[in-house]
Formats: C-alpha cells, sequence, structure tokens
C-alpha cells in the first residue's frame, strides 16, 4: 500500500492543478510517479517535461530506451516501473531473452552486442556511480557522443523515477504476481 495518500486534481493549489493539467495532457492522467512528485508541482511539470523528451523524441532507438528503463527498473526494485515498461518494450522490439536476463539480474553474456551494451552500461552506473574506462570507450564507440549522453540521462531519469515509487511503496494495480 502506497505511503501517500492519492490526491484528487480538486485538492490543489492553482499551482497544482496547472501541473496537474499539464501532467495529465501529456500522460492521459495523473499517476504512478506523478501522484508523488504533483505534491510538488514545478518538479513534476519539469520531470514530465524530461520524461516526454526521453519516450518521445529521443536519439536512442525505442528498444535501447525501453531496455534501459527496465534495467534500470530492476536495478531499483520498482515493480510499477517494470510493470509499465515490460510490455512496452516487447512492443518496441526488446527480445525475451533480454527482457528476462533484466529481470533475474542474470549475465549478459547470452545477449547480442546491443542488449549487452546496454545493460552493462545502465548496470554499471546504477551500481559503480560511474564508467570504468573501458566501459566508457566500448559505450561512446558504440552510442557516440550525443546518444551516450542521453543513455546516462535515462538512467538519472529513471532512477529517480523509481525511487520515487519505492520511496513511498507505489506498486501496481491488479493481482498479478510481482515480477521480482
Amino acid at each position: 500500500m502506497s505511503r501517500l495518500r492519492t490526491v484528487k486534481r480538486e485538492e490543489l493549489s492553482a499551482e497544482g492543478q496547472g501541473a496537474w493539467d499539464h501532467i495529465a495532457g501529456t500522460r492521459g492522467g495523473v499517476g504512478g510517479p506523478f501522484q508523488v512528485l504533483i505534491r510538488v508541482p514545478a518538479l513534476a511539470t519539469a520531470v514530465a517535461d524530461v520524461g516526454t523528451y526521453i519516450r518521445f523524441n529521443g536519439l536512442l532507438s525505442p528498444a535501447e530506451r525501453e531496455l534501459a528503463i527496465l534495467t534500470i527498473a530492476r536495478e531499483v526494485g520498482s515493480r510499477f516501473e517494470w510493470g509499465g515498461h515490460a510490455s512496452i518494450a516487447v512492443k518496441e522490439g526488446v527480445r525475451p531473452e533480454a527482457i528476462e536476463v533484466v529481470r533475474t539480474q542474470g549475465s549478459t553474456a547470452g545477449l547480442n552486442e546491443s542488449e549487452r551494451l546496454v545493460v552493462d552500461s545502465a548496470r554499471a552506473l546504477f551500481r559503480n556511480h560511474k564508467f570504468s574506462d573501458s566501459e566508457y570507450q566500448r559505450a561512446l564507440d558504440a552510442f557516440g557522443e550525443e546518444r551516450l549522453v542521453e543513455l546516462v540521462g535515462i538512467v538519472g531519469f529513471y532512477s529517480l523515477i523509481g525511487f520515487s515509487l519505492v520511496a513511498f511503496n507505489v506498486e501496481p494495480a491488479g493481482g498479478a504476481p510481482p515480477p521480482f
């Protein structure tokens, strides 16, 4: 059960209602992490705008993006974020084998080079808070500067989203068994 009660639009200040409308306009509603963040309207709006860029205008392929998101959802332990993105990842072309490696925190040795690079890079940043020189060079060679900066941004962004969800015990709705 969430540590925070569900907020309704009419309970918010004028600034909060404006943030609500902005977020709902790009997402169809204010749920999950935005139910947490709406308590600080300026933060909620800024986070929503970054998320919109990442999801709909980013430089990484949709499969790379979704695999990175799942990796961070798993590293943070956010079942809500996992539940929201696992089906999107499949639709965007992420192989079920790659999703399972991420879900079980397994070895990336059996993944293709692109999948291995995304997962290994996201895990390195999350677990070690940096790249080793060889990890950095490998990622830079594969992604180039702009796409590597975006990948690091995705890791940071979805860490913020994941921590917002797990800190306040926001869980997916429904009775599906937990993925991890």
